[in-house]
């Protein structure tokens, strides 16, 4: 089942103003039907629980997953599909694991700003599992932290990319900016920074 073009332009539109997507999905008459759909599932990556997104832009996203799947499945080698999958499943569990830590690992980073609350407070280290030796959300507080001047979102997420590569990491912007949108929903709510447009400044 096909979507019809001012569906996805709609949904296209929500999630830039609910996720203040930077860049934007497109949605100008250059912009083809293929390329809106890989954008709205690109950015429903990015969406959260507390995201509130309408019925109608669930359902189209729900829609343009199923035809990728399809898509996926015509004349593709068996053992391609199989391993597809299990990526695809991994990384679902790993977001499903991971969102939950994520809020906590900002918290972490928060409470050592606070020299008057280190006594009931112990910062609590991250173990590198895998030879990193900062989670990818750290890397996004530890950006902000350190920031001396006011930036934009995505000058933020490239950054946080940079750091984790430098801490042993692998480059993905994508989930640089899965980091990033959590640590302004946590810090926002702290009143520790001030979002402007596509410009974050640190609150003193």
């Amino acid at each position: 089942m096909s979507v019809k073009r001012e569906d996805l332009i709609k949904a296209a539109k929500e999630l830039n103003d609910v996720l203040g997507l930077d860049p934007q999905i497109k949605t100008g008459k250059k912009v083809t039907e293929n390329e809106l759909s890989e954008q709205i599932l690109e950015a429903a990556e990015l969406i959260l629980p507390e995201d509130d997104i309408s019925e109608e832009t669930m359902r189209v996203i729900k829609l343009l997953k199923e035809e990728s799947v399809e898509e996926e499945d015509d004349d593709e080698v068996e053992e391609e599909e199989v391993e597809d999958e299990e990526e695809d499943e991994d990384e679902e569990v790993d977001v499903k694991e991971t969102e939950g830590q994520d809020e906590e690992e900002v918290n972490d980073e928060l409470e050592e700003e606070k020299p008057a609350e280190k006594s009931k407070v112990k910062a609590k280290p991250t173990p590198p599992s895998t030879g990193v030796g900062v989670t990818r959300i750290g890397a996004a507080a530890l950006v902000i932290k350190r920031a001396k001047n006011p930036m934009t979102v995505e000058d933020w997420v490239k950054r946080t990319d940079e750091l984790y590569v430098k801490e042993g990491g692998k480059p993905n912007l994508k989930e640089s900016r899965y980091a990033v949108n959590v640590a302004v929903k946590v810090l926002e709510t702290y009143g520790l920074i001030e979002v402007k447009g596509d410009k974050v400044s640190k609150l003193e």
